[in-house]
This record gives structure tokens, C-alpha cells and sequence, in this order.
């Protein structure tokens, strides 16, 4: 129970030093999970694991790793504004990583679900491309049986006369 309370003490300590600052390191991450979110594919709950996992690995790493930088810098003589600015920089990377990180925990727990519900346990950008994967080889299907001529109703080429080429004309 401690350490739930140091690492919230640790969280909210690091999120930033003023406001700018602290929109400046979490309003991206929560921007980029509402953007993986609308274009996720699948039903709320899809949506609703991509954009939240995302965002929250974002806002996690990228405090997390800032707050590291700037408690490993604050024990050196360094300007305290050039620590912040470090920090930051920091804060960019660790958001990119907790994107990342929050991605493969959203897929998993996508996977979790559809095999809750009954499915083959695939996220939802995986059923998509099994539907997509489905729909092109009933249409190659299609093509091929009509390119032979296997298809009722396309076989009128074979009722027509032999056409020369060179004269377009049909030929008895």
C-alpha cells in the first residue's frame, strides 16, 4: 500500500512545475490515445481499450522517465532551468516509449476480450484484416471462375463465331 502511495507522491510531483508544463507533458499523450481511439477499428469497448491504454502509457512513461532524469540531474550543480528543459526532453521520449508499452497491453487486452466474447481472441485491426482477407479471395474467386468461363452466364464468348484479329471480323 506504501509503495501505491510513493509512486502517486512520485507521479503527481513530476507531472510538471506549473501548469504550461504540466500540459506541455501530459495534453499530447491524452491527444495521441483520443486519436488511436477514433481510428481504431471495431466496436466502444475497442476504441475505448486502444485510446485509454495509449494515452495512459504516454502520460506513465513520459512522467515517469522525466521524473527520473530530473531526480538523477537534481544532485548535480546544473542550472535548475536547464534540468526542467532536460527533463522534458526526457518526458518526450519516455511518452513516445509508454505509447508504445501502452499499445502491446491495449492489443492484449483486446485479445483478452474477443476471447471473452467468443471470438478467435484477435484485436480488432486483426479481424479487420481477416474480414478484408476473406471479401479479396471471394473476389479472386469470382474473377478466376469467370476468366474460365466456370461461371453460369459467361460462356456467350464460346457462342460467338472465331473473331480474326487482325480484321475484328467473325470468321465461319
Amino acid at each position: 500500500m506504501n509503495a501505491l502511495k510513493n509512486t502517486g507522491n512520485f507521479l503527481i510531483k513530476n507531472m510538471g512545475d506549473n501548469p504550461a508544463q504540466i500540459a506541455f507533458r501530459v495534453v499530447p499523450d491524452i491527444g495521441f490515445g483520443v486519436l488511436a481511439g477514433v481510428q481504431t477499428p471495431g466496436d466502444l469497448s475497442d476504441k475505448l481499450i486502444a485510446g485509454g491504454t495509449q494515452a495512459a502509457g504516454g502520460v506513465l512513461g513520459g512522467i515517469t522517465t522525466g521524473g527520473a532524469v530530473k531526480g538523477v540531474l537534481g544532485r548535480t550543480a546544473m542550472n535548475p532551468k536547464a534540468i526542467s528543459s532536460v527533463a522534458d526532453l526526457a518526458d518526450l521520449a519516455g511518452s513516445v516509449g509508454g505509447d508504445f508499452a501502452g499499445m502491446m497491453v491495449g492489443d492484449n487486452l483486446q485479445r483478452a476480450k474477443d476471447k471473452l466474447m467468443g471470438g478467435q481472441g484477435l484485436t480488432s485491426y486483426e479481424r479487420m484484416s481477416a474480414e478484408e482477407q476473406a471479401q479479396y479471395a471471394e473476389i479472386l474467386k469470382q474473377q478466376i471462375l469467370a476468366q474460365y468461363g466456370l461461371i453460369p452466364g459467361t460462356r456467350e464468348q464460346f457462342a460467338m463465331p472465331y473473331t480474326n484479329p487482325s480484321t475484328g471480323m467473325g470468321v465461319a
